[in-house]
């Protein structure tokens, strides 16, 4: 008896624990009748999160012989670095993403933050490469918030911006990318490369200190689910899901093209143009500018029209860039100039318009769909790299940008191999129609708590995603469609 009292005592001051660093303030605390619909501060907020937190994983890139020289290890060694940390970013994007889906996002975006921040101040510390090394690992395994942002935005983001706040996060993400080679470069070549991990840990719990007093205690998208069972649904989902299948390789192509350009252009510049590793650091920000075009390209392109239409416009700008790149390159720095600023605004027109192509292919699982889409991505950068390295030694500038080329034509060929109203794996069926479908004009309000199997119960709550069904638009209500058509009520 007294073991028992003693059991549930402990199990009681545990509870009590938990409750205490998982507080949420009052006015964060989660309200189905309110107006849920994420606001332009939080959506801003969450772009910022991706890109302080995605940064992570290169910073890293620009300081590789810094860090031979420091840990006294030779060059190829210290390569080990990102190579781990990317292994790790593949294994969150597997194992931790899809728990978004069964687990408070709140309380697990704020864990994740934190902890990232104190395995990165161990790396910013410790004098052995091997613990830099171990502790990489695990930072590039913990890095996965960024990818649990999509999906907030992706639900709770009133129709009418849903492209734009898709494209803020999405912003978010490329500036982080960019931001941090170049700061990594710049303050490693004048001051200490602990400097640029220190400035990055302090960044790091900045945004979480702004998490904990802004992020709403958002429900769980599928309480009724196993870890197992939405782990089998990445599996599943890309044989079941034709739409989302095809809108991942397309990101495979697309994300390979754009790592395979940056990686081979520093040797371009350095080789041809003989620049300074200061210049190159720096042509970085020519890249950063389409960052803050693309909410607007989002505004008043992809919001306007199928996703369809935005997509194939998206690569036919990225291809035109490509091909001036690649062949004005040779002998001129305007074609890397223009390959970098255009092609980058191509691929972040691709990348958002795909992702609200799948917003709706499963809205009670939308972190296990990003994982899939991840996935691929992931698997196109390390092919991109592979593949343009591989042929920029062989046949240098031309050779890389004629593979570039060719990725970008296959995906155009799959956008005319489907066509934007079809639902199985080809065909043109409902026709060529690229007007934008039907908007919602009802505030979007999201599931409290969705069951993920047909067996439980649930409250019924709008989910606020429009999908088409053979050219009509209807409405999600909880898996079931509301309402008919006009022609159907006439019939």
């Amino acid at each position: 008896m007294a073991s028992e009292k003693s059991g549930t005592s402990r199990s009681q001051a545990a509870v009590s624990i938990l409750d205490k660093i998982y507080w949420t303030p009052p006015w964060l605390k989660w309200n189905p009748e309110a107006n849920n619909e994420l606001t332009w501060p939080m959506n801003i907020l969450f772009g910022l999160t991706g890109a302080f937190s995605v940064a992570n994983l290169y910073y890293s890139h620009p300081i590789l012989n810094i860090l031979a020289d420091e840990f006294g290890v030779s060059d190829q060694r210290s390569s080990l670095i990102p190579t781990v940390t990317q292994a790790g970013y593949a294994a969150g994007l597997l194992f931790i993403v899809p728990a978004g889906d069964i687990l408070k996002r709140r309380p697990m975006v704020l864990t994740l933050m934190f902890m990232t921040a104190m395995i990165w101040l161990g790396c910013t510390l410790t004098p052995s490469f091997d613990a830099f090394l171990g502790l990489s690992f695990v930072v590039g395994f913990l890095t996965v918030t960024p990818q649990l942002m999509f999906p907030l935005a992706v639900q709770y983001a009133p129709q009418r911006h849903r492209a734009t706040m898709i494209s803020i996060v999405m912003s978010g993400l490329v500036f982080g990318i960019l931001v941090a080679r170049i700061l990594s470069g710049i303050v490693a070549q004048y001051t200490s490369w602990r400097n640029v991990y220190w400035i990055s840990f302090g960044l790091q719990l900045v945004i979480w200190i702004f998490l904990v007093f802004s992020m709403p205690d958002y429900p769980v998208l599928s309480p009724g689910t196993s870890y197992p069972r939405i782990l089998l649904k990445i599996v599943t989902l890309p044989f079941l899901k034709p739409e989302l299948e095809h809108m991942s390789f397309i990101s495979f192509l697309t994300m390979g093209m754009f790592t395979s350009f940056w990686t081979t252009l520093t040797f371009q510049l350095s080789d041809v143009f003989h620049m300074s590793t200061l210049v190159i650091g720096l042509f970085a920000l020519i890249g950063i500018s389409p960052v803050f075009l693309n909410p607007i390209v989002s505004r008043f392109l992809i919001s306007q029209m199928h996703t369809h239409g935005s997509l194939i416009i998206a690569h036919i700008i990225t291809l035109a860039a490509i091909c001036i790149g690649t062949f004005v390159g040779t002998f001129s720095i305007a074609g890397p100039v223009i390959w970098a600023f255009f092609g980058d605004l191509g691929m972040n027109m691709i990348i958002v318009a795909s992702r609200v192509a799948i917003a709706h292919v499963d809205p009670k699982a939308q972190n296990a769909v990003n994982s899939v889409y991840m996935v691929h991505s992931f698997c196109g950068q390390l092919f991109g790299t592979a593949v343009g390295n591989s042929l920029y030694a062989q046949g240098g500038w031309t050779w890389s940008g004629a593979f570039n080329i060719a990725q970008m034509i296959a995906g155009l060929l799959l956008l005319v191999t489907k066509g934007p109203h079809e639902k199985h794996w080809i065909g043109w069926r409902g026709g060529w129609d690229l007007r934008k479908p039907k908007e919602n004009t009802q505030p979007i309000s999201a599931p409290p708590d969705i069951e993920a199997n047909s067996e439980g119960t649930t409250k019924d709550e709008p989910t606020g995603i429009i999908i088409e069904d053979e050219g009509h638009e209807e409405k999600i209500k909880n898996g079931h469609k509301e309402g008919k058509s006009e022609t159907e009520n006439s019939s």
